[in-house]
Parts: structure tokens; C-alpha cells; sequence
């Protein structure tokens, strides 16, 4: 377990008086954070960070928002992305101050139909995932892209009243089981360019074991996608990999090595317990 394996509870801080504190940790008898048998490595040529400790590393947060764009790599900032709804969401915080945190990335999550073949910009629409929520909205353009993000901020769990449309976008809950977010923004800093798509494909290797891999083509309920995404801060950390979980916990990991992706999978993904080691962050919410 290594050098936090006498924890046996994680004690975690936040901003917003709505989260709770207490994540548990691996016990003994769980999985090892390393896998001995996967043999799939970074190049010899990253340089990572070692040194650090991990925990702390990331500002507290309660909640993340997704922008659809179809792409592993974009422009250095949310602000200078073509995608017009990152740019409009760019600056934006919420209205509800009780809300905490939020979080907006760039990500690879499929945008709609139509996309890609329109130069229009209002009739560039795209989807919103709001993440540990699991709530997307679909058909936001740029003019409403605000208005639809603190709309949704007002679906603070599951299970509260939600809409089914907010200015024009289609509203609807999803029903996976747990979020992989990967860093993957190459044009910020090269190792998470290189780490996040071999990350992938270990993650994938291990979910489609346990029958949980989703992809594009699949959004069937009780699954696992997995999304790259746009900077999120500390590349050299990297891997840097955040997992949401429908029970409502966001686990944000550093270092995350292709050898650990078995054990993040079977005991952080199913069973909700952490690895202090990799943690930079975490929250539970109040559901």
C-alpha cells in the first residue's frame, strides 16, 4: 500500500459547507496500486515530477463542466478555442455563489450531429456535461451557453427537479455509473499530449474486463466513458486523471501510470476508495 497505508480514512476539506469529508482509503486486503503484470510504460523521456506531494495540489472544487468538441487537443486557452461556447464559457462563473467551484473544460465528448459541417456560429450547438451530476444539456449555442450553465448549476443532485429544456437545449440525466477524465492538451505541455492516450487504452483494457467500457458509439447506462479533456492544471504531474462517481465523489489523481490503471478501475471506480499516494485533490458530495 505504501506510505499511506495506515490510513485508513482520508480526512478532505472543501469550500462548500454542502460536502462531506471523509473518502475511504484501500484497505490491506485490496488491491495493490501496482499492477505487476501490465508491462505498457511512458517514454524514458517524460520528465514528471516526483518529488512533490500530491495532495493539495488543486484548488478545492465541487463541480465540472464538459464542452463537446470532438477533439484530444485545442488551443491554449478556453478563450482562444473555436469551439464558440468554450469561449463564451471561458470567463464565466456561476450566478448562486452556494454553488462552489466549477470547473469548465475542453473535451473530447462527441458534439451533435451537424457540428463540424456548419461555420455559422450560433448554429454551432454542442452539449454541456455537468459532471458528478452525470446532467447533460444538448443544443447550447453561444448566446445561451451562460444562461445554460447556471441552469444546470441549479440541479445541484440527481435527484432534484431538473428541466427538460433550458433556452432551447434539451435536458436529460445519464445514467453512467462513473466518469474518466484524462488531460490530454498537448498544446499546453507535451506529457499529457503523450500519457493521456496510452492511459486509455489501459483504462479500457480494464473496464471492457468488467463489462463498464462506453464509448461513442455506446451510451448505455451503468457505464464507464472515458473523455480527454483541456488543461486542468500541474502537467507535470501527469498522468493527470479525475474520476466522477454517480454516488457523487470527484477523485482527482497525479503520476497515474499506465500499471495503475487495474487498481483505479477495480477499487477507486467500483468501490469508491482511494489511493492517498496519487491523490491531488477530492470531494464527496452530500448524496
Amino acid at each position: 500500500m505504501g506510505l499511506f497505508s495506515a490510513f485508513k480514512v482520508l480526512k478532505i476539506s472543501s469550500e462548500d459547507a454542502d460536502s462531506t469529508s471523509v473518502l475511504p482509503t484501500v484497505p490491506e486486503d485490496g488491491c495493490d496500486l501496482v499492477c505487476d503484470t501490465c508491462t505498457t510504460k511512458f517514454p524514458s523521456s517524460l520528465k514528471i515530477e516526483t518529488e512533490d506531494k500530491l495532495w493539495g495540489t488543486v484548488r478545492p472544487w465541487r463541480y465540472h463542466i464538459l464542452v463537446a468538441t470532438g477533439k484530444t487537443d485545442w488551443a491554449h486557452g478556453l478563450g482562444d478555442e473555436k469551439s464558440s461556447v468554450s469561449v463564451e464559457l471561458g470567463a464565466w462563473a456561476p450566478k448562486d455563489e452556494t454553488v462552489g467551484r466549477v470547473i469548465v473544460s475542453n473535451s473530447s465528448l462527441a458534439p451533435p450531429p451537424g457540428y463540424f459541417e456548419t461555420t455559422e456560429r450560433e448554429d454551432k450547438k454542442t452539449k454541456l456535461l455537468v459532471l458528478p451530476t452525470m446532467i447533460e444539456a444538448t443544443g447550447v449555442s453561444p448566446s445561451t451557453a451562460e444562461a445554460v450553465a447556471n441552469g444546470l448549476m441549479t440541479v445541484k443532485k440527481p435527484t432534484d427537479a431538473m428541466p427538460d429544456a433550458i433556452d432551447g437545449a434539451t435536458v436529460s440525466h445519464k445514467g453512467h455509473l462513473a466518469v474518466v477524465l484524462i488531460c490530454s492538451h498537448r498544446t499546453r505541455d507535451k506529457r499529457c499530449g503523450v500519457t493521456a492516450p496510452i492511459l486509455k487504452k489501459e483504462f479500457e483494457l480494464n473496464l471492457r474486463e468488467h463489462g463498464l467500457l462506453r464509448d461513442v458509439n455506446d451510451d448505455r447506462a451503468g457505464g464507464v466513458p472515458i473523455y480527454f479533456v483541456s488543461h486542468v492544471g500541474g502537467h507535470k504531474y501527469a498522468g493527470n486523471v479525475i474520476v466522477y462517481r454517480s454516488t457523487g465523489e470527484g477523485i482527482w489523481m497525479g503520476r497515474v501510470e499506465p500499471k495503475h490503471c487495474k487498481a483505479i478501475v477495480e477499487e477507486t471506480i467500483l468501490q469508491g476508495r482511494v489511493y492517498p499516494e496519487t491523490l491531488r485533490g477530492a470531494f464527496k458530495s452530500d448524496w
